[in-house]
């Protein structure tokens, strides 16, 4: 199997180093700045294209892993060299299925996929969309085997996808937002930065574990940490009082609205 990466930047590369060493893959790349393509090219052994053409013609999957709004550009490059026997795959957020079959004439499979940045580690959560009725069987096998590289992989509906982009696509910079918080409280309260640092990551690894391993509810796991009238309890009161689970809902709900906006 061959697969082509039309933009090779933070989730492209990313994506491109977890397939590194796969067997019976060939990875072809195409990025703008030629010299961190072939950088990454010795890290992973890429194959360097010199143009859209030549790497459509030389790959079964090609990747869109630009910028929506670079897109537009490509179009006029990707759609002489492609046939029914290609699948155009799509990070590109905000794309729809639609919009893609109609950029590309409808000459090949269109496959939308939509990666999390955990997947720089291997521990990311990928949604991908079969949706397309003109894909084989053999590329919906392949494409999944190229992403379980990279962690968890759904199969999702189109419709399901602003929801999966607003909690699992944004979901990282919530988490990290609330262990930036955490580490300035315990700063805040007297630790020493590094010692704060060390000791929050732990606490949401250590946490995330302990929910994925656990057979009971989360709300059951929060449960083992309250003790009457302790700190814990008083702390998840103050939450409830000033409607933070609400407010986190809320914010989820904005970023959901604004996926639909963008497509």
């Amino acid at each position: 199997m061959n697969i082509g990466f039309i933009g090779t930047g933070n989730m492209g590369g990313a994506i491109i180093r977890t397939l590194s060493g796969m067997d019976g893959l060939t990875v072809y790349g195409l990025n703008q700045t030629r010299a961190k393509l072939e950088e990454l090219a010795k890290e992973t052994g890429l194959v360097p294209c010199d143009s859209v053409q030549e790497l459509v013609e030389k790959s079964d999957f090609v990747v869109l892993a630009v910028k929506p709004q670079q897109a537009e550009d490509v179009w006029p490059e990707i759609i002489p060299a492609l046939t029914k026997d290609k699948c155009l795959v799509s990070i590109a957020a905000g794309l729809t299925l639609e919009s893609l079959k109609a950029s590309t004439h409808n000459i090949c499979p269109v496959i939308r996929v939509m990666p999390n940045t955990p997947v720089v580690i291997r521990e990311g959560v990928t949604a991908i969309c079969l949706d397309d009725k003109t894909l084989s069987e053999d590329q919906k096998e392949g494409i999944q085997a190229v992403f379980r590289n990279s962690g968890d992989v759904h199969i999702l509906s189109e419709g399901e996808f602003d929801v999966f982009t607003a909690v699992i696509g944004s979901g990282p910079a919530f988490i990290f937002y609330l262990i930036e918080t955490m580490i300035e409280s315990g700063v805040e309260l007297g630790l020493h930065r590094d010692v704060s640092s060390r000791m929050v990551k732990k606490l949401f690894s250590g946490a995330s574990l302990m929910a994925e391993r656990a057979d009971e509810h989360v709300s059951m796991l929060k449960e083992m940490s309250i003790a009457p009238a302790g700190t814990t309890i008083a702390a998840l009161a103050h939450f409830d009082r000033t409607a933070v689970r609400g407010n986190i809902m809320d914010a989820i709900r904005m970023a959901y609205v604004r996926s639909i906006e963008l497509g």
